[in-house]
């Protein structure tokens, strides 16, 4: 369990800075490259995807085993990348539960994908 200190505090605030800030700059990219009507939408569901999967792989790759490594790529920077505000706000403009299912199960799938390469990496899906 994490325990609240003030270098985890720090950990998931920088982390999460740089999630933002590449979320930031994936959407200006798109907008620039596909347009601002598809942009939007596009780099929701990119960030929130590629967040799942990040997620799943922090979960268990060796890389990510220490408290602090999880904390700031998984609670910081895998927090401030994704956005269920952007989701919520999307489902509220668009009035779309097919598109939104459709995010969500592949945020699923990824966040698996995630956690078997994870877990491959760390020699957890060997047989015994």
């Amino acid at each position: 369990m994490t325990k609240l200190l003030s270098s985890n505090f720090a950990l998931v605030f920088i982390g999460g800075g740089l999630g933002s800030l590449a979320r930031y700059l994936i959407g200006s990219g798109l907008e620039v490259t596909a347009g601002s009507a598809l942009a939007g939408m596009l780099s929701l569901f990119l960030v929130n995807i590629a967040g799942a999967f990040f997620l799943g792989l922090v979960s268990f790759h060796p890389f990510f085993g220490s408290e602090q490594r999880k904390t700031f790529w998984g609670s910081g920077f895998a927090g401030g990348f994704t956005t269920m505000s952007g989701v919520a706000i999307f489902m509220y403009q668009q009035s779309s539960v097919t598109i939104t299912s459709v995010m969500f199960a592949c945020g699923f799938f990824a966040f698996a994908a995630g956690v078997a390469l994870g877990k491959k990496q760390a020699g957890l899906n060997e047989p015994s």
